[in-house]
């Protein structure tokens, strides 16, 4: 008799653990909203060293979860209660609480792309990343000469400038203005590889002297294959013990200047300005693509010119002696004027 009890007994727990088990996996697998409901999203953070309690409680006083008892049971059975990460999270009331909690062991964190375009100053580096995503531009513009962020991110220039690759990153929402920063400084080192700086020393130059020029050559001309001509320019120049007399450097000390620039700029106080001092500037005055930094590199070894002119349609013209390029800036001012005439 007693032992029908206990199988009696026995069934009932196992009947009910099989009912709750099934009650569980029901309450898990049911999103708080419905089919017909807005897929609108909302950002949930879940904070570091945060309980799993604390996460399910907030979870399901924000409609995500309607049975926080269940979600804990289920997280508890699947060893999942320590294993979510901190971060913020993109999630809806259409999804599951099993689907959730999935995104959060794995860290699905949410992510958002920002590019970088080739040729950007710091601080339109710090407006893209503002207008993308919640990164607050001051605060990442403040790293700028921060002497202590230079040392954490290991750069080897006066500042951030030129160390921040161009490139599209997906940036977790969230992340610090450091930490964003150190995944751009690091994708500059990954693309200035070990070949690269051998070339570097066999040419005489270090990586901060490459970035430096490179920069200077990727705000010269939007044409790729001009990127070796107007390296093989101002690799000549050096040589020859010339200023590079580069009208970026001088737009770079006016801040930035994106407009025409006047002999009277030309004379502007500031180590940037290559019309004033010898040799290169201080550091970088832009970010320089990949194509670039090997423009710099490897600039054109046919290539003998010592000036350009721009054309005005992007292109520019390379010329050898004086002579050559006064006739070439005639010859576009002639061109120039036509246009304005037939206008």
């Amino acid at each position: 008799m007693i032992k029908k009890v206990i199988l009696a007994v026995l069934a009932v727990i196992v009947l009910a653990a099989v009912v709750g088990a099934a009650a569980v996996m029901r309450f898990v697998s049911t999103a708080a909203g419905t089919a017909g409901d807005s897929p609108s999203h909302t950002l949930f953070a879940v904070d570091r060293g945060e309980s799993f309690s604390s996460v399910a409680r907030r979870l399901s006083a924000e409609g995500f979860v309607e049975h926080p008892r269940a979600f804990k049971i289920y997280a508890w059975a699947r060893r999942y209660d320590r294993r979510i990460k901190a971060g913020i999270y993109r999630i809806t009331r259409i999804e599951t609480p099993r689907d959730i909690l999935d995104r959060l062991v794995v860290g699905d964190i949410h992510k958002v792309d920002v590019t970088v375009p080739e040729g950007y100053m710091h601080v339109e580096i710090a407006r893209a990343l503002a207008a993308d995503t919640h990164i607050d531009s001051t605060a990442f513009a403040n790293l700028f000469e921060d002497p202590e962020a230079l040392e954490i991110l290991a750069v080897e220039g006066p500042n951030l400038e030129g160390y921040l690759f161009p490139d599209t990153y997906s940036v977790p929402w969230g992340i610090s203005v450091l930490d964003v920063a150190g995944m751009m400084v690091r994708r500059l080192d990954e693309v200035f590889d070990a070949d690269m700086r051998v070339r570097a020393r066999a040419i005489g130059l270090s990586r901060h002297e490459v970035l430096t020029l490179a920069s200077i050559v990727q705000a010269e001309t939007r044409l790729p294959k001009e990127l070796p001509l107007v390296s093989a320019v101002y690799h000549n120049r050096l040589r020859r013990g010339m200023r590079l007399e580069a009208d970026p450097t001088v737009a770079y000390a006016k801040g930035g200047y994106r407009g025409r620039l006047y002999f009277k700029d030309l004379e502007i106080e500031s180590p940037y300005n290559t019309y004033r001092y010898g040799g290169l500037p201080p550091g970088p005055i832009c970010a320089a693509g990949k194509a670039a930094i090997h423009a710099t590199l490897y600039p054109d070894s046919a290539c003998k010119a010592i000036y350009f002119v721009a054309e005005g349609n992007g292109g520019h013209i390379f010329s050898l002696t004086l002579k050559d390029h006064l006739a070439a800036v005639r010859r576009v001012r002639a061109s120039k004027a036509r246009i304005t005439d037939d206008d």
